[in-house]
């Protein structure tokens, strides 16, 4: 009779190390939950990137009453030099050196939002990503946009908006050319690196695969009177391809349409269809930023919430159903996951919570699992720069070109000398203030610089 126990004991004893080899064998990267998770936070992916540091009024009401942050400043004109970081996760203990990487973006409307906001589900994206072999990175991106008034109106601009898009563009492309050039030290495949974007995250995202440069947004971001913003790729490493490998788009749009192109960069864009922050299909954002502005005051300020006007004057945006269209009308490969009467972010609501994280870590498992890359669509790919800066930036020289247009700018965008410069030829910066600077030569990329004596 012991014996019968001991004998049954040690076949089920079996079957359960017979059940977890199994288990363990069937486990998959990228889809199925194998590693625990390690955090590094604050990674800087970018240096010396001014930031809006003039806060409104209003910000500061928001702050200090309920604690609730939203970036709104009074000029672009005052600037604090700061750096751009990221949270890492990756997955603990993994010694393969060419895994794929996932940078996921916070939404915010471009003023609130952060890189560990709890509130959304960028934090649970990352660890989840993680935990099936990724290298997933939450981004820090500028946020903030200039607004007007006081007391009970404001409003804002639809080309100071865009400015404020047009920086964290900026941003996002310095994060994926920081993994890309990483690629070895962060032990990723430089050539599978993927956006999931958040609303605000996910137009940041689709602006990264479809613009290549400055001329691909409206004129107008350059502003009379304001601080050139420069190019989309003057922060942050140098010499790779800024664009991702493949984009999740929750409830995102783009600018214009016609930034698609022929690009066949895998998108997969979910929206619901009663969308009314970012639409559906073509308007202007933040019609309801009126009434956003009023839900985060508390009831003790329910009188002045309720006179609270805030007139933003956003540009128009077209949504993943017109994104959707121009793909299908191009016969370019992707997919959708539109919810007939949802609303903004409904992946927080129980029923579509399960269905969007399953459909969105699915389609990034496609993507990583594939047998080979799949292209980051038909563009060139950023060469590297010929400007040399000399002499801790008192001097730069160019290896290629004769007689080159140059001009150095300050962060305003006031000229601060020009001339023209040959090959070999060392030009003199030591006369400038310290400071930071761009430096532009006809048919090089803008550098970036800062002068310190």
């Amino acid at each position: 009779m012991n014996f019968s126990l001991s004998h049954n004991k040690a076949l089920l004893a079996l079957a359960a190390l017979g059940i977890l080899a199994v288990s363990a064998n069937a486990a998959e990267r990228y889809k199925d939950r194998q590693f625990s998770v390690e955090k590094t936070k604050d990674v800087t992916y970018a240096t010396n990137v001014p930031h809006l540091s003039s806060l409104h009024s209003l910000s500061s009401t928001l702050i200090e009453e309920v604690g609730q942050y939203v970036y709104f400043y009074t000029n672009e004109n005052d600037v604090e030099l700061k750096p751009l970081l990221m949270d890492l996760y990756t997955p603990k203990g993994d010694t393969e050196k060419k895994r794929a990487a996932v940078i996921v973006s916070h939404g915010g409307a471009f003023v609130a939002g952060a890189k560990d906001d709890t509130d959304q589900q960028t934090v649970t994206y990352c660890d989840s990503l993680a935990a099936r072999g990724f290298v997933a990175a939450s981004i820090e991106y500028r946020m903030g946009v200039t607004l007007e008034g006081s007391g009970i109106k404001y409003s804002i601009d639809s080309v100071d908006f865009g400015r404020a898009v047009y920086r964290s563009v900026q941003d996002i492309n310095a994060a994926v050319r920081y993994m890309r050039k990483n690629a070895d030290k962060l032990g990723i495949d430089p050539n599978r690196i993927y956006l999931v974007g958040n609303s605000a995250g996910a137009i940041l995202s689709l602006e990264n695969i479809y613009t290549a440069k400055e001329t691909d947004f409206p004129s107008y971001v350059q502003k009379n009177g304001a601080p050139d913003l420069g190019s989309l790729n003057i922060y942050g490493e140098q010499g790779v391809d800024a664009h991702a490998n493949g984009v999740v788009a929750l409830w995102g749009a783009v600018h214009n349409p016609n930034i698609i192109g022929d690009n066949k960069t895998p998108v997969f864009l979910v929206h619901g269809t009663d969308d009314e922050t970012v639409l559906f299909k073509t308007g202007r954002p933040l019609a309801n930023a009126s009434k956003m502005i009023a839900n985060m005051l508390p009831n003790s300020m329910a009188a002045l919430a309720s006179l609270i006007k805030l007139d933003i004057g956003t540009p128009t945006l077209y949504g993943s159903f017109v994104i959707d269209s121009v793909l299908k009308a191009k016969k370019i490969d992707h997919e959708t996951y539109f919810v007939e009467r949802a609303y903004h972010e409904f992946y927080d609501e129980a029923e579509y919570e399960k269905p969007v994280r399953t459909k969105v870590f699915d389609f990034l498992y496609k993507l990583a699992s594939a047998d080979s890359p799949i292209s980051i669509g038909k563009r060139a790919v950023a060469r590297e720069s010929g400007i040399q800066m000399l002499h801790g930036n008192k001097s730069f020289t160019v290896t290629r070109g004769h007689a080159l247009k140059y001009e150095v700018v300050d962060l305003r965008g006031r000229s601060a000398m020009s001339g023209r410069v040959s090959a070999g030829e060392s030009v003199d910066l030591s006369s400038l203030k310290n400071g930071v600077y761009v430096l532009r030569v006809h048919g090089e990329p803008s550098i970036r610089f800062g002068l310190s004596k």
